[in-house]
């Protein structure tokens, strides 16, 4: 495969940064609270320390062979049929992000603003997109990611507004639930923090040292953690814990209720922005299932891949929009996000320490 340029430690954050924020922008809240109650921000704090020791790992392991993505580095480790294995694992895991979380955009908006829209015209537009940025070079798709992250800011002052509207006495009295109960709540979360795990793939194509490396993906972690947190925060504190229950994007519901002196309808406005931040997420995935795909066919570069995987996650993604499929298969994702966020990565981690490799000595 065809190496892509590299990009700076500065563009490995928003990349990462972006490919964190995308659904789950909206419906965070209400996937804390199934677990954990009014105690759900206390549970993305809590998920977002677990990333940074997935974050770790990812780092510790990567530092091992700086010059080598985990589908190149994982079959030195544990032989070429099991490397070849979770090349596999991961590829269908990102392509199933991709047309998970298309599918997601799609019911979300037509439920919002696009109800007399036929699905196939809004997904083909979509992914018309997100291919055309995603065809080119990893550091165009990171300049362009930089670009569009400045709309990130329009989260919390798009919040500011109804600050005077919180009931705090909705999240007292703080951690009543348990323990176990905020365990719960993180457990549901790992899908919504994914894309920490990408810094196994970007790690070589990064500039600078290797601490520079890994400021970059924590800092991105450590900042999606905090803009989730304010997001469910807020949400917990206008909606009471029976309300919760019962609305899957609170924070549409929350800007609906917000007029300024010019925008009668914030909460549309706000649809287009996060739509930029569903995009921006589905462009990171499908690069990287598309990555992975010329990986296994050892194919020269991304691009045939791409329009492949492309053409297939449309009829996917309109077929499983319906609300309680997209429940259950986002579950099963949540499943093995659990393994190949963490579980995988330690053990390769231990196989190279225990094996003292290194890529200068393979």
């Amino acid at each position: 495969m065809k190496s892509p340029a590299t990009i700076s430690p500065f563009q490995l954050f928003f990349v990462l940064l972006q490919a964190q924020i995308g659904i789950g922008l909206l419906t965070i809240p209400y996937t804390a609270q199934v677990g954990a109650g009014k105690d759900g921000w206390i549970s993305i704090l809590l998920m977002g320390l677990f990333v940074q020791g997935g974050i770790a790992v990812a780092w510790l392991l990567s530092s091992r062979f700086p010059g080598l993505t985990l589908y190149e580095f994982a079959p030195l480790l544990v032989g070429k049929i099991i490397g070849t294995v979770l090349t596999l694992l991961y590829t269908l895991f990102f392509f199933s992000i991709v047309a998970h979380q298309l599918s997601l955009f799609l019911s979300i908006s037509s439920n919002w603003a696009y109800p007399r829209t036929p699905h196939i015209i809004y997904a083909v537009l979509s992914v018309a997109v997100t291919v055309y940025l995603v065809k080119e070079n990893l550091r165009i798709m990171a300049r362009f990611l930089v670009l569009v992250s400045f709309l990130l800011l329009s989260i919390p002052f798009a919040i500011l507004p109804i600050i005077n509207h919180f009931e705090i006495h909705y999240l007292l009295p703080v951690a009543s639930n348990g323990v176990g109960a905020i365990m719960k709540g993180s457990e549901k979360l790992v899908l919504a923090f994914s894309g920490f795990e990408l810094f196994m793939w970007l790690y070589p194509f990064t500039e600078g040292s290797t601490k520079a490396k890994w400021k970059a993906a924590a800092g991105a972690s450590a900042a999606s953690t905090v803009l989730y947190s304010f997001v469910t925060f807020a949400s917990y504190a206008i909606f009471s814990p029976k309300e919760i229950k019962v609305v899957p994007e609170p924070v549409l519901y929350i800007l609906k209720e917000v007029e300024l002196i010019v925008i009668e309808r914030i909460d549309l406005l706000f649809l287009t922005i996060w739509a930029v931040f569903v995009l921006t997420t589905l462009m990171i995935y499908l690069y990287m299932a598309s990555t992975g795909l010329t990986h296994l066919l050892k194919a020269k570069e991304h691009r045939k891949p791409l329009y492949v995987l492309a053409v297939l996650v449309i009829p996917l993604a309109i077929a499983t929009e319906n609300r309680e499929t997209l429940a259950g298969i986002g579950d099963k994702l949540n499943s093995v996000s659990i393994v190949l966020l963490f579980f995988i990565p330690i053990v390769l981690l231990i196989v190279a320490l225990i094996r003292k490799k290194r890529e200068e000595s393979v």
